[in-house]
C-alpha cells in the first residue's frame, strides 16, 4: 500500500487506487455528500479532500478520500447496498466525483475481477509460467494483453453479432472458435484482397456498469 500512495503523489494526471472499505483509517468524516438516484440505481456519495496520512514508511500523503454508497435490487429482487471507497489525488467536487467513482474506481474493479479473470481462466494462460527470465515474462504478457484487447474488439464489435447473434457463452469459446477457423477455413490471397477492397462499418458495444 506505501508504494500505490507514492505512485498517486508521482502521477501529475491523478491516479484513482481503489481501497476496500474499512482498509483505510483517515481518521475524520467525509464531509461533502452528493445523490444520485434513479429508478433502478441509487447512489449516495461522499467524500473530503486534504488529508494528511502517514503510511507505514512513515511517508506523509496528501489525499482525497471517496466513498460511494449503491443501492440496487439483487437477484432475488431485494434492494442490496454495497459500499465502495476510493483514495485519490484528484480534489474531489460535485462536479467529478461521479466520473472519478464510476468511471476511474469502478473500471478499475473491472478491470481486475473480469480482465484478469479472463487472462487466467479464457485460455491466455496468464497463470502458466512459461519462463523464468523477467523479460520473456513482459514479453509474454505484453503479448498476451494484445491478443486479450483483438480478442475484446471482436467479440464487442458489430461484425461477429451479426453473424453469431447468440454469442459464444464465453471468451474461451470464443477464442476456440477463432483457433479452429484458422485451422480449418483459412482465407486465400484473393478473399483477402477482396474482403480489403470491401467498405464496411463497425460498431463496438461495451459494458461499463
Amino acid at each position: 500500500m506505501p508504494g500505490s500512495f507514492r505512485l498517486l503523489a508521482d502521477s501529475p494526471q491523478g491516479v484513482s487506487l481503489l481501497v476496500k472499505a474499512g482498509n483505510l483509517n483517515v481518521g475524520t468524516k467525509l464531509d461533502h455528500k452528493l445523490f444520485i438516484h434513479n429508478a433502478e440505481i441509487k447512489q449516495d456519495f461522499r467524500w473530503v479532500n486534504d488529508i494528511s496520512y502517514i503510511d507505514s514508511d512513515k511517508m506523509v500523503h496528501t489525499l482525497s478520500v471517496i466513498e460511494c454508497l449503491e443501492t440496487k435490487p439483487g437477484e432475488g429482487g431485494e434492494l442490496e447496498t454495497t459500499k465502495f471507497k476510493w483514495v485519490t489525488n484528484h480534489n474531489v467536487s460535485a462536479n467529478n466525483v461521479i466520473p472519478l467513482a464510476n468511471y476511474g474506481g469502478r473500471i478499475r474493479w473491472k478491470v481486475e475481477n473480469e480482465g484478469f479473470n479472463v487472462q487466467k481462466n479464457g485460455g491466455y494462460g496468464l497463470e502458466h509460467a512459461y519462463s523464468n527470465n523477467l523479460t520473456s515474462v513482459k514479453i509474454f504478457y505484453f503479448l498476451l494483453q494484445i491478443a486479450h484487447m483483438l480478442a475484446q474488439l471482436l467479440d464487442k464489435g458489430s461484425l461477429l453479432r451479426k453473424s453469431f447473434p447468440a454469442g459464444f457463452g464465453s471468451a474461451k469459446n470464443l477464442a476456440f472458435r477463432l483457433l479452429e477457423a484458422w485451422r480449418n477455413a483459412p482465407l486465400t490471397i484473393e478473399k483477402i484482397e477482396a474482403l480489403s477492397r470491401t467498405r464496411i462499418q463497425i460498431r463496438f458495444y461495451f459494458d461499463s456498469s
